[in-house]
């Protein structure tokens, strides 16, 4: 759920798991660039160590995608997230675009600074957010910051942080299928199944807005629910151990399928199809 300042609409959430395609048909980056409306685009370069390099390629990209205006933000250490001139750069933006890298770079830097509170103002006026990789963990309330990859989960296993907050209720991992990382979402979901678990593979994202989100792209979302969980080892002592954890749920979602996160239901396409049709049908005299 996207939360926003009362009696102010929410914009939505481009969630990226990295390594979306950039010189095919940008079907992932071509959704941000629609999603700037014409207004100013900020790409966001806090997490990364290529600051440069990583803005060069992005500026390219999206200016080749008809955004006019591109501009960058890079928070270099936390009093730059202070800073009247790094707050300017966000001055008539519509749209944020968060680069890869450590998402412990992102939320160290400007969490709770007034560049953070800028960002969620454009959030508030409708704007869009848009992370990849790394940009994509930190916009959960809840962040995942490390676990293994491709093996059997030990329950001490996850680290976790506070994320930046634009989606509740969900905690992200990113380059899902490609680093074996089902079984570090899975823990991080054990130890908080209130909390849906959404796994991105690369070149796939989710759009975000009010309730639910939509996939976009080549690979497959994976969303673990722990609600009815009735079992797990992770709070006994032997913290080696191999996690044991009953009764989950296991979602795998492809382009144009559909999540209500207020139903922790999914919905195909295909099914979104038939109901319109049969609605509009049954509406005909």
């Amino acid at each position: 759920m996207l939360p926003s300042e009362s009696g102010k609409k929410a914009g939505s959430l481009v969630i990226i798991g990295g390594r979306e395609d950039k010189k095919g048909d940008k079907e992932i980056l071509r959704a941000v660039a629609r999603r700037c409306n014409g207004s100013k685009l900020v790409v966001a370069t806090v997490a990364t160590e290529h600051v440069e390099e990583v803005w060069t390629e992005y500026r390219t990209l999206f200016h080749d995608l008809g955004v006019r205006a591109v501009d960058h933000l890079h928070i270099e250490e936390r009093a730059d997230a202070f800073s009247p001139a790094r707050l300017n750069v966000l001055k008539g933006a519509g749209a944020i675009f968060f680069t890869g890298g450590d998402q412990l770079r992102i939320t160290s830097r400007i969490g709770g600074a007034p560049i953070c509170e800028r960002i969620r103002d454009v959030f508030n006026r409708g704007g869009t957010i848009a992370g990849t990789s790394a940009g994509a963990s930190a916009m959960s309330e809840t962040m995942l910051v490390s676990g293994p990859n491709d093996e059997s989960h030990r329950t001490d296993a996850v680290q976790m942080a506070p994320g930046l907050g634009f989606i509740n209720g969900v905690i992200i991992d990113q380059h899902f299928a490609e680093r074996g990382r089902l079984g570090r979402l899975v823990g991080a979901v054990a130890q908080n199944p209130r909390l849906l678990g959404v796994g991105l593979d690369e070149n796939t994202a989710v759009i975000a807005e009010s309730h639910g989100f939509t996939v976009l792209g080549s690979g497959a979302v994976y969303v673990v629910d722990g609600v009815r969980e009735s079992y797990t080892n992770l709070s006994e002592q032997e913290s080696d151990k191999v996690m044991s954890v009953f009764d989950l749920k296991l979602h795998i979602l492809s382009a144009a399928d559909s999540f209500d996160m207020a139903t922790r239901r999914p919905a195909g396409a295909d099914a979104r199809s038939l109901a319109a049709a049969s609605n509009t049908n049954n509406g005909r005299k």
